[in-house]
């Protein structure tokens, strides 16, 4: 992230805690669940598996504090410009001294990620607020990321282009004489790594009528046999920023069948597309998609196996939680009317998936940014079933 753009993401927080009275927020992530996306918003960047809390003051400098000192270089690399980091391997003793430093006792302290605490982390993280009085922070910092810029948009799209890769190789080499889904997925998510991904991972289903979908290697020793359909759905996080791309590949002619749906699916998508303008209340989305999926898929949400969510936002997060609650489609309709609205350069995946008796789980899914009349796509593979040579 550029200098200029950490700048600004801190000063709109500082502004919005000091026009509230809160003296500074305290985020903690562990790499593994929701605070990490917050901390990459505010840092540009998150190690997948450490520990840190980042204070942001109402006034001053933010600062990091990592018990983790390669990680903590890796921060100082990426945010030091904009902030301080401390290096400790006492953490919480660590947190107490820089709050103690930037934070009058009895004046308002708002956090985040508590929700990523383990039991006792919790207990001591709190322990240390008793001089404060407490605020659960998570929703300012949620409404200010779903003010979307340009250049959030470019991270999506290189990190899309390396995701659209990804897809291609694996459909190029499927049909290598005697290659399994193993090796197929280790290839494809080497590529990523390679092309610069932060992470690149990737799910593979393989047979005539794929039941589940795999992300382990040791579930597909499996040759690819010529009447196999081979699905993957590649995922990519680059410079903090997510991006998804899925398709179905097959070797010989689709039955007409695997072609209705696979149609189907697409105008799915374009239905979806169509409603990421500006303005619309984002579970708009949402309702679209699944009410075209109840037009094909005779089972149920809670029968079928692979219908999961159709639509997800994608930001610092792999799904943005400031629409994530309005996007899940067994959300309470009745909060319909909180719902957030599409913004320009909002992003999103758009993954129909479920199961049709005769053809296993079907799925395409594409990442799209929303525009002020309709969204455009980021994901540059060719829509529709990919023909293996």
């Amino acid at each position: 992230m550029t200098i200029n753009e950490t700048k600004q993401r801190i000063a709109i927080l500082q502004a919005t805690l000091a026009g509230r009275g809160i003296s500074a927020l305290v985020a903690f992530a562990n790499g593994a669940r929701e605070g990490a996306g917050t901390v990459r918003y505010l840092t540009g960047w998150m190690p997948f598996s450490s520990e840190v809390f980042l204070v942001v003051p109402a006034k001053g400098s933010a600062v990091i504090v990592s018990a983790d000192k390669n990680r903590a270089r890796a921060f100082l690399m990426r945010f030091g410009g904009e902030g301080k980091v401390v290096k400790t391997t006492d953490l919480y003793g660590s947190l107490q001294e820089v709050l103690a430093k930037l934070v009058p006792p009895g004046s308002v302290l708002a956090y985040t990620g508590a929700d990523d605490f383990t039991v006792a982390q919790s207990a001591r993280f709190f322990a240390l607020l008793d001089d404060y009085e407490k605020l659960e922070g998570t929703e300012i910092v949620n409404v200010q990321r779903l003010e979307r810029t340009p250049y959030e948009v470019d991270k999506h799209r290189k990190a899309t282009e390396i995701a659209d890769k990804m897809v291609a190789h694996a459909m190029g080499i499927a049909s290598v004489k005697g290659i399994t889904g193993a090796e197929i997925m280790a290839e494809v998510e080497y590529l990523g790594r390679r092309l610069g991904a932060d992470s690149a991972s990737c799910w593979l289903a393989v047979g005539e009528r794929p039941p589940e979908t795999y992300f382990e290697l040791f579930e597909l020793v499996e040759p690819i046999g010529p009447d196999s359909r081979v699905q993957i759905g590649t995922t990519v996080c680059l410079d903090g920023y997510y991006a998804q791309v899925l398709r179905m590949g097959m070797f010989k002619e689709p039955s007409p069948e695997l072609q209705r749906i696979s149609g189907a699916i697409l105008e799915m998508q374009d239905a979806a597309l169509a409603k990421m303008a500006v303005g619309t209340p984002v579970h708009v989305l949402v309702d679209v998609l699944e009410s075209m999926i109840d037009e094909y898929c005779p089972y149920t949400r809670t029968e079928d196996p692979f219908r999961f969510q159709s639509i997800h936002g994608m930001s610092n997060s792999y799904s943005d939680p400031g629409v994530a609650p309005f996007l899940n489609a067994g959300r309470d309709q009745s909060r319909d009317g909180e719902s957030a609205r599409v913004t320009e350069n909002m992003v999103f995946e758009v993954h129909p998936n479920f199961t049709m008796p005769e053809l296993g789980h079907v799925c395409h899914g594409d990442t799209a940014v929303a525009g002020k009349d309709k969204g455009s796509w980021l994901s540059k593979t060719p829509r529709g079933i990919y023909y293996l040579s």
